[in-house]
Order: C-alpha cells, then structure tokens, then sequence
C-alpha cells in the first residue's frame, strides 16, 4: 500500500515467472512502477543508515508487503497455537530466562 504509484497498491505479485524461474530485484521492482536504472543491487557490505533508496534491496525490503510477511518459522510456530516472540541477543533484561538464571546465582 505504500507504493507511490496508486495502480499498483494492494495487487499480489508472483515472485516467479511463468516458467517456474525466480525473478530478479530488477524486474520485481520495475513491476511495481519503480524506476531502478542506475541503482546498484545492493550496498557492500550492508546499507548506510536511515538510507532508503541506496539499493535495490533495501527498496524492495521498505515495502509493505516485504516487511508485514511473517517468516516460515513464525508461521510453523503459530499453527500449533504456541506465540512466536523474538527477543534481542544477550540482553538480560528483556529475556525472562536470563532473569530466571540471575536470581538462582543471588
């Protein structure tokens, strides 16, 4: 929905060709009413920050339907009825097992 182009919002997009074969950054985006010739692929080795159009991946990777796309393993998890939360590596304060490992030493 958030694409600047009002015909594009809110249609599915394959990933693939007719063929079967993946589609490239290039072609997805171009696709979408996105004008890409000049830009590199992508940043090496990541993105500069607050940047949003430096690459092509970090333009497909703003839009809506890339960041609300839950994750194969969020998904697995959710169909057997359990909550799939990811916290931050190694910060004791946000991870209740780390809590529970602090108060069984003191």
């Amino acid at each position: 929905m958030n694409n600047l182009h009002p015909e594009f919002r809110g249609k599915a997009q394959s990933m693939t060709t007719e063929a079967g074969a993946a589609k490239g950054l290039q072609q997805m985006l171009e696709e979408c009413g996105f004008n890409v010739q000049g830009m590199r692929a992508k940043c090496n080795p990541v993105c500069p920050i607050e940047n949003t159009n430096c690459c092509m991946a970090q333009l497909l990777s703003k839009q809506d339907d890339f960041q609300l796309q839950e994750s194969l393993l969020e998904q697995k998890i959710k169909e057997r009825g359990h909550i799939c939360a990811f916290l931050p590596k190694f910060h004791c304060e946000l991870n209740p097992i780390e809590m529970v490992f602090y108060f069984i030493l003191f």
